[in-house]
């Protein structure tokens, strides 16, 4: 039996009035007595006695109502415990971040989010350059605060936490290094490899945003890597301003793009549809918060903007 069709008959047990089941139900009287002939064609005899004056119990009736009434109260609690439970914050986030400006927005937004709601455990794991969503899609983690570009129709981009302006991590002797700042129209070639699963689609990324398509047999997967490979003079590599703050390396300098394109770097949470629930929703509210009370210069500038 189907709910409504269980629905139905309850009802009819109840009010023994074809009308009023009908008005109780907010449906039709036709709609009724169809559902109640066809589970008595279903069942080969009738679940109701019917006669010009009143509308009694089947023998067949009465014990399908005794057997479906405590059956659909667990059913009916079984759905309230579900949807007590999507509403709820209780349980264990798994958040994954991307390098050290996404570390910096999970470490303030779990001290705002813990002191409001302590019955939450977060788990944080870092991910990579080379394989940034695949923790999702095996679901290893809920959601990741990253800055890569969501094209795939399986994942969720969340709001906009941070906008940085955006340049080029150059080897110390390299001769962007004098600069003080590079053109995007006119990017070095020899821009460092990600590998790993989303090498593609990270190069897709660089091609589309900068203009960029690496083509240096040094292949890195995580960003420290890249910055290895930047300090011993193996290439350059894009970066958002933060890197100047966050990653300081002896052989490596970060030169901002002066043409006002460079503020591409935009990071926000992703999560795949399957995630999404009251405690992931409510991360990502606080989270938010967090960071425009704070501002997004405080993520990414030496000398970050006093909190608003």
């Amino acid at each position: 039996m189907e709910r409504q069709e269980i629905d139905i008959f309850l009802a009819l047990c109840e009010e023994l009035h074809f009308g009023r089941t009908a008005e109780r139900l907010f449906l039709s009287q036709a709609r009724v007595s169809q559902t109640i002939k066809r589970l008595e064609n279903r069942f080969g005899a009738a679940l109701f006695e019917r006669t010009s004056r009143q509308v009694r119990l089947a023998p067949l009736g009465r014990m399908l109502r005794d057997d479906l009434v405590p059956a659909r109260g667990l059913l009916d609690r079984a759905v309230e415990r579900a949807h007590a439970a999507a509403r709820s914050v209780e349980g264990t986030l798994r958040v994954g971040y991307l390098g050290g400006l996404a570390a910096a927005i999970l470490a303030d937004t779990v001290v705002a989010f813990r002191s409001r709601h302590p019955e939450c455990e977060i788990y944080a794991r870092e991910v990579h350059l080379g394989d940034v969503f695949g923790p999702l899609r095996r679901d290893d983690l809920d959601m990741v605060i990253a800055h890569s570009p969501v094209a795939e129709r399986d994942l969720v981009a969340g709001p906009v936490l941070v906008t940085e302006p955006s340049g080029l991590v150059v080897p110390r002797d390299h001769r962007l290094a004098r600069s003080s700042s590079i053109s995007v129209e006119a990017p070095p070639v020899e821009v460092i490899t990600i590998g790993g699963p989303a090498m593609t689609y990270w190069h897709r990324y660089l091609d589309a945003t900068w203009r960029i398509t690496p083509a240096n047999p040094i292949v890195a997967e995580t960003f420290e890597e890249v910055l290895t490979a930047v300090s011993f003079g193996a290439g350059v590599h894009p970066a958002g301003a933060h890197a100047e703050l966050s990653y300081p390396r002896h052989g490596a300098v970060y030169v901002p793009f002066d043409d006002g394109l460079g503020d591409r770097h935009v990071w926000r949470p992703v999560w795949t549809p399957g995630a999404d629930n009251e405690r992931l929703r409510t991360f990502v509210q606080t989270m938010c918060e967090v960071v425009t009370d704070r501002g997004e210069q405080h993520y990414y500038t030496a000398s970050p903007a006093p909190p608003r």
